[in-house]
């Protein structure tokens, strides 16, 4: 895993242990909170199961390979997406707006054939508009960019199985959970939020975002502040 992975999940632990902590405090006065608490247990259970799993694996190669060529065809597409955008300002056309519509974390959650077609869609979507897109600094350099990462990317999706190390699918699904819970999460921070502003449930909200900060474990190069989990 990666260090990002790792200290996502350490937060996320963190939060679920303060919601069990707290869970018969909050219950009766917040029931809707209940089916996130719980799809997000599930969410971390899987992201344990996945750590565990990997640590008997030896699939690092193809795994960083996959993931580095995911990394490039994702950046790469947000550098258009994000043009795109810029165009639809211009002159707003429907035709463009589910690619200009994108975000990182819509790209993060989609899986080998999906993202494939995501990407195609983007390029799709920027061929007809390149003169507006150059006008955006977009350059046909970074056009190709996007169609030579996503080809680099496309081998690597439906191999055969024999030929698959079996760490490549779990390092992303791995990565697919952090964008999952970070998209559980957000009803969770909104109605604990709202509880907090009760004098009741004030120190329980208090300790749940203090929970909910993303901090760096000691795996990598240290940030100067911990990072906001959202």
């Amino acid at each position: 895993m990666t260090d990002e992975e790792v200290n996502y999940r350490a937060m996320a632990r963190q939060a679920v242990q303060k919601l069990t902590d707290y869970r018969k405090l909050w219950e009766p006065a917040a029931p809707r909170l209940l089916p996130d608490y719980l799809k997000v247990q599930q969410l971390l259970a899987d992201f344990d199961a996945v750590g565990k799993t990997l640590a008997g694996t030896g699939s690092q190669g193809y795994t960083d390979a996959k993931d580095r060529a995911e990394d490039a065809a994702v950046a790469a597409a947000m550098r258009v997406v994000k043009g795109l955008r810029n165009v639809q300002l211009n002159e707003y056309r429907p035709e463009l707006a589910k690619a200009a519509g994108y975000q990182k974390s819509d790209l993060d959650r989609l899986r080998d054939e999906n993202l494939v077609k995501a990407l195609e869609a983007i390029a799709a979507a920027a061929a007809p508009v390149a003169d507006e897109l150059l006008a955006e600094r977009v350059t046909a350099r970074e056009l190709t960019a996007l169609t030579e990462t996503a080809d680099a990317y496309r081998p690597l999706v439906g191999t055969p199985r024999g030929q698959v190390l079996a760490g490549s699918t779990l390092r992303t699904t791995g990565r697919k959970l952090v964008a999952q819970l970070r998209t559980a999460f957000e009803p969770l921070d909104t109605r604990m939020d709202s509880l907090g502003e009760e004098e009741e449930f004030a120190a329980m909200a208090a300790e749940y975002k203090k929970a909910r900060r993303v901090v760096d474990a000691g795996h990598g190069p240290a940030n100067d502040a911990a990072a906001p989990a959202a």
